[in-house]
């Protein structure tokens, strides 16, 4: 429920008790986190290029999500719900290699040199972000119920031809050429505008490029209003004839080099791509041998055994039987080490660019993991044709996407109900 508060007034002038503009349950939102909140989606706002609405509409419009936000906040305290250090870590890593800084220690030393505290408050701003995150696809995926019936409608309606065509998303990034008083443009305006289609280019090809960032640090040095943004997923016949031809030869994660049109120059980055009519993945038979440091086996003593092991299989002992004798792997250990097909994403990454460079009938050199020591065996590898399982994810994913949105204003509706808001006039 929403109380409103009277007013207190001082010398013929509003004002607010002890700068406090609403209350959220029992936590407090000051006037100052309304007006540093106010003043970051400004920012945002003015570096995608959009309208900044007046104070009055604003301000409301901020003081709703912060307050909606703080419900949540309050829910996540309850539940003890906490973002996993090494999501906040790589968040924040993503966000310091987006201004141009190594490493985090280097991204906390600019931040509190321009600030104390800034760091920390950023951190903690990724963090309660990160878990917001977390509980809202908690309470989605018990909102949201698409049964096999309902994917098996969705593929049988002429909705589910899109899915049969590749769909390219991409990040489009236009740089119009400067024309001087007559309408023409120089050699030299041909020039500036090729030197900041390049460094967009540069820039679109870190792997969590900030496409708005980007133009913002682009348009410093030009004239000419630079165009682009997310495009998101087209099939190629919808794509402009003279970039579609770029866009379908690229590889998911590649950027092109500056394409030339009579506007200007366009850089394009192909994020991801999905349909066709076959999916078609690579598939490893794997084994492998995992030795765990323990109480009882220190982590020296772990190099030393799977050092041994190593010998023993260059000597020409059989894998499988080492696997069954040694391998601290519960769930292969009794089979020979046998994991069976592996796909890409099946295993974490330092074991995946192992199996991917170990040859068929061949066995790896020892490597470590979060687990411990392994060494592994690829007996077989195939290509198999996933496309009915792929386009039944797909459809349960665009009917999830659908019914998203409207699951979580519902909830969020529901959270406003319930909690204790009283706003401050």
């Amino acid at each position: 429920m929403v109380e409103p508060a009277p007013v207190v007034t001082s010398n013929s002038q509003d004002q607010v008790i002890d700068g406090v503009i609403a209350i959220v349950n029992d936590t407090p939102i000051l006037r100052s986190q309304l007006d540093r909140a106010v003043a970051q989606a400004s920012a945002q706002l003015q570096a995608q290029n959009k309208a900044v609405p007046p104070a009055q509409q604003l301000y409301p419009q901020v003081l709703d999500q912060l307050i909606t936000k703080q419900i949540q906040l309050d829910i996540i305290k309850r539940q003890g719900l906490q973002a996993e250090e090494s999501a906040v870590n790589a968040a924040l890593t993503n966000l310091a290699q987006q201004n141009g800084v190594a490493s985090l220690a280097e991204f906390q030393q600019k931040l509190d040199a321009q600030r104390a505290g800034s760091y920390q408050a950023l951190r903690q701003k990724v963090s309660e972000d990160l878990t917001i995150q977390t509980l809202q696809q908690q309470q989605l995926a018990s909102r949201i119920k698409i049964s096999d019936q309902d994917v098996d409608n969705f593929l049988k309606s002429p909705e589910s031809n899109a899915l049969e065509k590749s769909q390219y998303r991409t990040l489009h990034i236009r740089v119009p050429f400067e024309a001087d008083a007559t309408g023409k443009t120089s050699d030299k305006q041909k020039k500036q505008a090729l030197t900041v289609a390049t460094q967009i280019a540069k820039n679109l090809q870190a792997e969590n490029a900030n496409i708005e960032q980007i133009m913002t640090d682009a348009q410093t040095n030009y004239n000419a209003q630079i165009q682009g943004g997310d495009m998101g997923y087209h099939v190629a016949a919808e794509l402009p004839t003279e970039l579609s031809k770029n866009i379908t030869a690229l590889e998911v994660g590649q950027v092109t080099n500056p394409i030339a049109t009579a506007e200007g120059y366009n850089v394009i980055k192909l994020v991801d791509k999905r349909g066709g009519q076959q999916k078609i993945i690579d598939q490893w038979h794997t084994r492998h041998i995992l030795i765990s440091p323990s109480t009882a086996l220190p982590a020296d003593m772990a190099k030393q055994q799977i050092d041994t092991i190593y010998e023993k299989l260059r000597q020409g002992a059989d894998f499988a039987t080492l696997a069954s004798t040694y391998s601290k792997d519960p769930g292969s250990a009794s089979n020979g080490g046998d994991l069976g097909w592996v796909s890409e994403g099946d295993m974490v990454p330092s074991f995946e660019a192992m199996m991917k460079k170990t040859s068929v009938n061949d066995y790896s050199v020892p490597f470590q993991s979060q687990f411990g020591w392994h060494i592994l065996k690829i007996d077989e590898k195939r290509q198999k044709d996933v496309s009915d399982v792929y386009r039944k994810n797909m459809a349960r994913e665009i009917l999830y996407q659908r019914m998203a949105p409207q699951a979580l204003d519902d909830w969020m509706q529901d959270l406003r109900a319930q909690a204790y808001v009283k706003i401050m006039q």
